[in-house]
Formats: C-alpha cells, structure tokens, sequence
C-alpha cells in the first residue's frame, strides 16, 4: 500500500524517517514504525481492516470521512481517509466492501485519544 499525509506535520508525526524528533513513550514508538511497515507491506486496506490488534474503526460526528487504527493499549491512534488509485479521498459507499481494491490512505493524525 501506499501512504499518503494530510500535511507537512501529520508526516513527521507517523513517518519512521522522522522518528529521532518523535516525542512519543518508547512504546508508542514501536508500535508507530510497526503500524507503518505494516501499512506499506499490505497488499490492500483490507489486511488492515483485518488485522485484529489494530481495531480498524469508522469515526462519527465531525470525523466521519476518517478511519481509525489503535496503537496497541498505549492510548494512542493513527486517523486516516481511504483514497482511490488517483489519490482522491474516497468518503462515500461502503469502504469495507471495497477495502480489498483501495490501495492508498492518506493519514490525518496521530494522536493520544485520551488526551
């Protein structure tokens, strides 16, 4: 699979190229970089999908377009916007019948949920 970032600073924040100016717990560090190479070893948003420690979630309310992926019990998650071959946002239809053709996500956020 391919990543894409909303921005400049959401890349730092889950690139593994950036990871000596992360300020994350160490925990929350490895499973960043494991998130990441699991995401880009995919075949498709499925394996992610499926993959039973991530809880792969819809969110609601105002982030209703974005997807969730939990770092393990650290508290903290990676959000993200499944997109087409092109790059462009896919926010409408059944992501989860069509996660087996999307091939790119464009992460938002990492963030400490709880906070």
């Amino acid at each position: 699979m391919q990543i894409l970032y909303k921005n400049d600073t959401v890349k730092q924040q889950f690139c593994s190229e950036y990871k000596k100016k992360w300020r994350y717990p160490e925990q929350v560090k490895k499973k960043l970089e494991s998130a990441e190479n699991f995401i880009l070893n995919s075949e498709s948003l499925k394996d992610v999908a499926t993959f039973p420690p991530f809880h792969f979630e819809h969110l609601l309310g105002d982030r209703k377009d974005e997807w969730s992926i939990r770092l393990g019990n650290t508290g903290y998650r990676v959000t993200m916007i499944p997109c087409d071959d092109a790059g462009k946002e896919i926010t409408e239809g059944d992501i989860l019948l069509h996660c087996k053709m999307i091939k790119i996500v464009k992460v938002t956020e990492v963030s400490n949920h709880y906070e």
